[in-house]
């Protein structure tokens, strides 16, 4: 429950505030039934008072300024706690190791976090707050009233709270391994869902659709079926809760006719202060019952959130100068059970461009991720200027690095906050950015230019025209050593071959690592690295691998028919 913890204490003021009101009116709640009785019976004797009258008036009054006093630590309880826990998830993800993060899943990973934070509010709000701040106070005082009226009828009011709870005891084991079925569930139809979202066309091309709703379905089928017994469940509990209050008020009434010992007065009181006693109990049963389904809710959110970290993103030696060097000395990298990369050796030079080809598979990607740290490797050694890359802070790294992949990022705002983030550009070095990647026409049938808004990922765009926007960027990043992850792999042969040439133009004082399908569009590089089945097979300027190497010629006339 560490992070609970952390939710509390930064809302401790409130917090406080909260349980203070809720004690408050818990008391003045009983109390008001307390003193009714005294009004009733004076009524009946003839001593009322208008004195009585007025302290009555008093105590109804400072009920409701206090519940409407009460509405702003509730509602603003009830709505911080929930963001709070999605802001500690969005600082996981900041710190997360990138290879527990891509174990997760992204489908699953948003459902876990959308389920954990509503868990996490509700075991805070509306279990652990309302049991201290209502229910136990409520109790507390209507027996305590209770007990000033008559003392064996306390005795019976503790009697049914033991039974009530054998009851919910045994419900609950029923119900939290229904809760168990319906959390496993929700997480495979959300999963089902996102992938069909994201796999759109592929799935329509594909006819794939039909057993992913086929398979949605059956998970649906099911969350629905549990909550329906849950549901059940619950209305049993509540029908054998009301006949139990009843059989008690019942009790009373047949205690007070035969002994002639309570006045009418005490009658009203006591049925009041029942209902006031045992409520809680009803309310605790349900918030109890959805408290310990709400852990294992919260439980999956905080396997989360105890994921492994990624440590060395604010640990380890700063770099005090440029990355004159990157040094690969034996590197070996394995997957579980499968080897991706083996006793790889390879030297970058500042200002270098450098490309790797091979097939899908071959390690490239894997190779990049390792050299900007996001994968750790298990063997041989990674330098930046003769300083393993183990040792170094990524943070301060990654202020030296760009990194652009196929998927190119494109954020719900116009086409100039896209290219340029929030930095102070001139509209003319954002449009002659847009001619280099060739996207000036893009502004030619827009009303707003440059302040066109391009939707949630760009909506309105291409893929090719998502990936040249991504790379106008680089004409306005100061960061020394540029990734290109098949970052033109949307764009048509001859597209990719003009603008890379202009981006290549750009970049020529920096350090360039490009991974490439299409091999055009690498031709003018200084080298390039050809992978095959996770080892550099050969390495050379364009010319002489063409020259040189089979396997590289297949790989190229593959690329040109592309």
């Amino acid at each position: 429950m560490r992070y609970i913890k952390i939710v509390l204490k930064k809302n401790i003021l409130i917090v406080l505030t909260y349980i203070g009101l809720g004690i408050f009116n818990a008391f003045m709640s009983n109390y008001k039934a307390d003193y009714f009785q005294q009004i009733i019976d004076g009524l009946s004797a003839g001593k009322l008072t208008f004195t009585n009258i007025m302290i009555y008036g008093s105590i109804l009054i400072s009920i409701h300024c206090m519940s409407y006093f009460d509405n702003y630590p509730d509602q603003k309880l009830a709505q911080g706690i929930y963001l709070d826990f999605k802001l500690l998830a969005l600082k996981k993800i900041s710190t997360i190791d990138y290879m527990a993060y891509q174990k997760i899943g992204t489908g699953k990973l948003v459902q876990r976090i959308e389920n954990g934070a509503s868990a996490g509010r509700n075991v805070i709000y509306n279990f652990w707050l309302r049991v201290i701040r209502d229910l136990l106070p409520t109790i507390v005082f209507s027996i305590y009233f209770i007990w000033k009226i008559n003392k064996a009828i306390t005795y019976a009011l503790l009697i049914g709270y033991v039974i009530i709870f054998i009851i919910t005891n045994l419900l609950l084991k029923f119900l939290y391994q229904i809760k168990e079925r319906i959390l496993n569930n929700e997480e495979l139809l959300n999963h089902y869902l996102v992938r069909g979202f994201m796999e759109m066309l592929v799935f329509r091309v594909n006819n794939q659709f039909f057993n992913e709703i086929r398979k949605a379905q059956k998970a649906k089928d099911e969350i629905v079926s549990s909550k329906v017994k849950m549901r059940l469940i619950h209305e049993a509990f509540f029908t054998i809760f009301v006949l139990l209050v009843d059989m008690l008020n019942i009790i009373i009434l047949i205690y007070a006719w035969s002994s002639k010992s309570l006045s009418v007065g005490s009658m009203v009181a006591l049925f009041t202060l029942i209902e006031n006693a045992y409520t809680p109990i009803a309310i605790f049963n349900v918030i109890y019952v959805q408290y310990k389904l709400d852990k294992a809710s919260y439980t999956r959110f905080e396997q989360f959130l105890h994921a492994k970290d990624d440590t060395q993103l604010t640990d380890g030696m700063l770099i005090n100068e440029s990355i004159e060097d990157i040094s690969i000395r034996n590197l070996s990298f394995q997957y579980e059970e499968r080897q991706i990369l083996n006793d790889i050796c390879l030297s970058i030079r500042k200002g270098e461009k450098i490309a790797f080809v091979g097939e899908s598979g071959s390690g490239k990607s894997t190779l990049v991720k390792i050299v900007v740290g996001l994968l750790k490797y298990n063997k041989g050694q990674v330098c930046l200027n003769g300083v393993s890359l183990n040792g170094i802070c990524l943070n301060e790294l990654y202020n030296r690095v760009t990194y652009l992949s196929q998927d190119a990022p494109i954020f719900d705002g116009t086409i100039k906050e896209n290219v340029v983030f929030d930095k102070a550009v001139s509209d003319e070095k954002i449009l002659e950015a847009l001619m280099k990647v060739q996207l000036s026409y893009l502004l030619e049938n827009v009303n707003n230019g440059l302040y066109t808004e391009i939707g949630e990922k760009g909506t309105c765009l291409s893929g090719g025209e998502k990936q040249r926007l991504a790379l106008s960027r680089l004409w306005f990043d100061e960061s020394e050593l540029v990734i290109l992850d098949e970052a033109t792999s949307a764009l048509d042969n001859l597209t990719e071959e003009n603008v890379m040439r202009e981006v290549i133009l750009h970049l020529k004082e920096k350090t360039v690592i490009a991974i490439a399908h299409r091999l055009n569009s690498v031709i003018s590089f200084d080298r390039i690295v050809v992978f095959r089945d996770g080892k550099i097979v050969d390495q050379g300027t364009f010319e002489y691998l063409i020259s040189n190497n089979d396997y590289f010629w297949e790989l190229y006339n593959s690329s040109v028919q592309q």
